[in-house]
């Protein structure tokens, strides 16, 4: 499956640019850049899951000052943490929405690195995004991802089991069974500074770090009981449960969890 450099350039500065413009309240454009990055900030992706390569970025640390200040909404000039942690939450979001769309659909990008450095690459691409009200942006990248198909692995046939007959029911547990409880069926978790939960806004996403194809945990009042694989279910989300905790492996399973 053919996905050359210069289309993982377009679609990163591209998506970039319509992350910056809903993240900074404006309008973003991305486009060819002619000047190149100056006291700049690089971030590294490495493709896993269907790509594999890594991808660099560097970009103009001034200008992207300028952007951090504005989308953290801020009246003084931001820190080198500000300015990273925004970096890494702008190219997080550019990174889950890359591969919504063919051919990276069932691919994955992550982030290596987000640093201050001197690029050292002679063929790199220059790019520019540009944004209402905000110092233009511009960018540099290099290296290359390539896509290819992992192998399917099917799973081995459930070995048949005997019926275990249901237990017979008492008055007694007649009334427990009737108590609802809280089901919570969960995609995934992450933990984020403080300033980026109070920056979360319409068209943010958040990278829960798990692919599409890992399993759901299933909880029942916040206890962890079985995982699954989302399925469709009449034009509805739901959930096949291919795992059961029993009292043995349950302990290890939450273990695993955490």
């Amino acid at each position: 499956m053919g996905f050359t450099r210069q289309e993982w350039v377009d679609r990163f500065v591209a998506d970039l640019a319509s992350v910056i413009g809903a993240r900074a309240g404006g309008t973003a454009t991305a486009g060819p850049g002619s000047d190149p990055p100056r006291d700049g900030w690089i971030v590294t992706l490495r493709g896993e899951q269907g790509s594999r390569g890594e991808l660099s970025v560097e970009f103009d640390g001034a200008a992207v000052a300028a952007l951090a200040k504005r989308v953290m909404a801020m009246d003084e000039d931001p820190g080198d943490d500000v300015v990273g942690d925004t970096l890494k939450e702008l190219c997080g979001q550019v990174a889950g929405s890359m591969v919504l769309e063919p051919p990276l659909v069932g691919t994955k990008l992550v982030i290596l690195a987000v640093e201050r450095g001197v690029p050292s690459a002679p063929d790199a691409v220059l790019a520019q995004v540009t944004v209402t009200d905000v110092a233009p942006l511009p960018l540099r990248l290099w290296g290359d991802i390539a896509v290819i198909e992992a192998p399917r692995v099917e799973a081995p046939a459930a070995s048949p089991r005997a019926a275990s007959p249901a237990p017979a029911a008492t008055p007694k547990l007649d009334v427990i069974l009737d108590i609802d409880l809280p089901l919570t069926v969960r995609f995934g978790r992450t933990e984020m500074p403080l300033r980026l939960v109070a920056a979360l806004g319409p068209g943010s996403v958040i990278d829960l770090g798990r692919s599409p194809d890992d399993p759901v945990d299933i909880l029942v009042s916040n206890q962890l009981v079985a995982r699954g694989e989302v399925v469709i279910v009449g034009g509805n989300y739901g959930v096949r449960i291919t795992d059961v905790f029993t009292p043995e492996n349950g302990a290890r399973s939450m273990e695993e969890s955490l």
